[in-house]
């Protein structure tokens, strides 16, 4: 088994050891904390350090590769972390067995793929790209490092989202849309044309009641 370490040690990092271990592919060895003491003990493992003493860690031999467990919620530290580290340390891609990967998909490192989840044929996903369960990526999709997709996600073929974007849980975007860099789109959205412009995006639908 491939041991690795996670870098963040809240909840979203411990169902990243959850999925991962699943797998029965990886050992998860524990967590890099900047904000808890070394030595700690959540869930069994213990915190190994800080982000900054992982890659002298690495070279000591204490984990094969690296994962970034740090949520959605966290873009900024994601996206410094993963620059700072990598080439330094490898990080390891997370795909769940029950995942449908199409022919000629192109992945960078530090990628997940939920369970049931769909990547379409000719797709390109960029580094540190997290993609949840039961996401359906269409074929010739591309997708820019550090982007978030959640859960029933659908996308058409031939689209384009961009970097450190967040796309809401079920959210639909039509073929040949394109998502520009930093974008954060509402769950339940319809996307039928272009975003040109970063900032948050949610749809205009109220919730009433009808009886």
């Amino acid at each position: 088994m491939e041991k690795i370490a996670l870098i963040g040690s809240k909840e979203f990092a411990r169902q990243i050891r959850e999925y991962a271990e699943e797998t029965m592919i990886f050992q998860v060895v524990g967590y890099f904390d900047d904000y808890e003491p070394t030595g700690k003990m959540v869930d069994g493992l213990p915190i190994l350090g800080k982000t900054n003493e992982a890659e002298q860690l690495y070279r000591q031999g204490k984990f094969e590769k690296i994962f970034l467990a740090a949520g959605y919620k966290d873009f900024k530290f994601r996206d410094e972390v993963f620059t700072k580290l990598k080439g330094k340390i490898p990080f390891t891609n997370i795909i769940m067995p029950t995942a449908i990967i199409g022919k000629n998909v192109q992945m960078g490192e530090g990628v997940f793929v939920g369970s049931g989840a769909v990547v379409g044929s000719d797709t390109i996903l960029g580094d540190n790209v997290f993609i949840h369960y039961g996401a359906t990526i269409g074929h010739n999709n591309k997708i820019g490092h550090n982007t978030y997709i959640s859960g029933r996600f659908v996308s058409a073929g031939a689209t384009t989202l961009g970097s450190r974007c967040f796309i809401g849980i079920s959210t639909v975007v039509s073929d040949h849309v394109n998502i520009c860099d930093d974008v954060w789109v509402g769950p339940g959205c319809v996307v039928i044309k272009d975003i040109t412009e970063s900032g948050k995006y949610m749809s205009n639908i109220k919730l009433y009641k009808i009886e």
